[in-house]
């Protein structure tokens, strides 16, 4: 019986302390979109569920921009990422993309080869700095597993704006 109950007991702590975890991980993450956005002059009012996306955006140089911080799940597990777009001010209109493996798609052969050769450099110098790289005829997306460090709201101000700075490199 007394086993029953000290096993029943750590379970609830266990699961108080997920809880909290979570709780506290959501207001972090929350504190750092706040301050940040105010560094970029973006718009935030942070979600009433923990569990919805947490969506800034604003206007840097011209671009629209949003940072996005959700969370995927797989099965019964999940993984929050931070993902940062910065949208063209114009559609490229080449119906060409880069995956988030970093591999070319296009409509066009042509269109496609022309574009690759433009860029391909570019876009290999910034794959380490910028992870999960995506770029389509409307936005430059980078998405990362939301680390520590992106508690850190110049870290998110410095990813925002290298995201932008690669959109405007661009051709």
């Amino acid at each position: 019986m007394l086993r029953i109950l000290i096993i029943s007991l750590i379970s609830i702590i266990f699961i108080l302390g997920i809880i909290w975890l979570v709780k506290t991980s959501s207001k972090k993450i929350n504190e750092a979109l706040i301050k940040a956005s105010e560094k970029l002059d973006f718009v935030y009012s942070p979600p009433e569920s923990i569990h919805k996306k947490k969506i800034t955006s604003g206007i840097i140089d011209g671009y629209k921009c949003e940072i996005i911080v959700y969370i995927q799940r797989h099965g019964e597990s999940s993984t929050t990422y931070v993902s940062f777009v910065t949208y063209f001010p114009e559609s490229l209109n080449m119906g060409v993309k880069i995956n988030w493996r970093g591999e070319f798609e296009g409509d066009d052969d042509h269109v496609a080869k022309l574009f690759i050769e433009r860029n391909e450099d570019l876009v290999r110098s910034q794959r380490k700095k910028l992870r999960r790289l995506k770029i389509t005829d409307t936005y430059v997306n980078s998405r990362k597993i939301l680390f520590k460090k992106y508690y850190n709201p110049e870290e998110i101000v410095k990813t925002m704006h290298d995201v932008v700075n690669l959109a405007k490199k661009i051709k």
